[in-house]
């Protein structure tokens, strides 16, 4: 798959998030020259990132930048969907929340993520924690396992603010940014 049909894929889903093909957008991502899980955003290192921006304006442009070099990274994409809210820019806060929800149903749909056989799958470490925070979940405990050549972080996790409630076991795919690690150029 080439780079240029990762980036008209992007182009159109950013132009009419509806008619996107979220799954396939993700899968191209993957298979492009321009697949960098290592450069996805955290929340903690956007926010740290954004600190120094004197308003929302600054947030907006600071997230249009990683974007431009990233379109799928799903932080900064909610992060300008927030700036674009507080700036009263709703179409394009709107359409920027489309985005997101069609790239979060992706991971939903990509696995009940209960066991390694239903695990849901990500591009990117970095969307593991975007998916728990987002689920209003705390991470208690992660274990890396390899099952049949693919490898999946289990999250071992309970509500947010419920101490006592017993804890989930999250299975997440991470062959394609495991993968990209383990060949990635010194």
């Amino acid at each position: 798959m080439s780079d240029d049909n990762f980036r008209d894929l992007a182009a159109a889903a950013e132009k009419d998030p509806a008619a996107a093909d979220f799954p396939a957008l993700r899968q191209a991502y993957i298979d492009s020259p321009d697949y960098r899980p290592t450069t996805h955003f955290s929340h903690a290192k956007l926010k740290g990132n954004t600190n120094h921006c004197a308003n929302f304006d600054e947030v907006a442009i600071f997230c249009k930048k990683i974007l431009n070099d990233n379109p799928m990274d799903l932080e900064a994409r909610m992060l300008l969907e927030f700036a674009y809210d507080q700036l009263e820019q709703h179409d394009l806060a709107a359409n920027t929340h489309a985005f997101v929800a069609g790239m979060l149903d992706a991971i939903y749909h990509s696995g009940q993520g209960d066991l390694t056989e239903t695990a849901r799958s990500v591009v990117a470490v970095a969307e593991e924690y975007t998916i728990l925070s987002v689920m209003g979940l705390k991470m208690i405990e992660q274990a890396l396992i390899e099952q049949d050549g693919r490898y999946y972080d289990v999250m071992t996790c309970k509500p947010r603010g419920q101490a006592e409630a017993d804890p989930i076991d999250l299975y997440f795919d991470i062959t394609a940014p495991y993968t990209y690690l383990q060949h990635m150029p010194e």
